[in-house]
Order: structure tokens, then sequence, then C-alpha cells
């Protein structure tokens, strides 16, 4: 069974190919979940793209506003490797601007802490 969606903003389509009708719907929405993060969280631009970027030997997946520079990471699941927002901190607290971050180096933040 065959299922083609397109986005809600139309950036995109995401055509799948399942044994069933769960099938179908569980790899639209780990799909959708991915790419249908279109609106910086940051600064409300439209202007998003996913990014793969390598890192000491791992590679980490993002979506990244062209604007304000801000960008979501994604996880990814031990279970399958598929992709997941990081919306969450590792403490368990929701994250500002649902996921979107702007990186600062250790520096900077160590300079803006109050003595």
């Amino acid at each position: 069974m065959k299922v083609r969606m397109s986005s809600a903003d139309g950036r995109f389509q995401v055509e799948v190919d399942g044994k069933d009708t769960k099938d179908c719907f569980a790899q639209i929405a780990s799909t959708t979940e991915v790419f249908g993060q279109t609106v910086c969280g940051a600064c409300e631009s439209t202007r998003t793209v996913p990014v793969v970027r390598e890192h000491d030997g791992n590679t980490f997946y993002e979506m990244r506003c062209q604007d304000c520079g801000a960008a979501l990471a994604f996880g990814q699941k031990k279970q399958d490797g598929s992709l997941f927002p990081k919306r969450k901190a590792k403490d368990g607290t929701w994250l500002d601007a649902y996921g979107w971050m702007k990186w600062q180096s250790q520096k900077q933040e160590r300079e803006i802490e109050p003595f």
C-alpha cells in the first residue's frame, strides 16, 4: 500500500510504502515529525532548512533557521535509528522556544554569568 501526503505549507511531500494502513500511518507520522518543523521557534521565520553535520565521528541532524541561526536538534532512537525533535533538556524539563536554540560558546556563557 502506498500513501502520499503533502505538508500543510506545501514545502514537501511524503510518500510511504507500507504493509497496511497502520504501517503507513506510523511512517508518515515519523517523517512529518521531522520535516514538519518548518517554523523557527526562536524568531518564527519560515526559512528553515535541514542540516547534517559531523563532529568527532558523530553525525548530528537539525533544522536550522536561515534568518536567526537557531537550530532544532534531533535525537536518534536506539531501536531503529529514526529521528525525533529534542524538546526536553537532559533533566526532563521542557526547553524554551519549543526546542529551538542558538549556539553560544562556553566562553560567552561564562562572561554573562554574575559573579
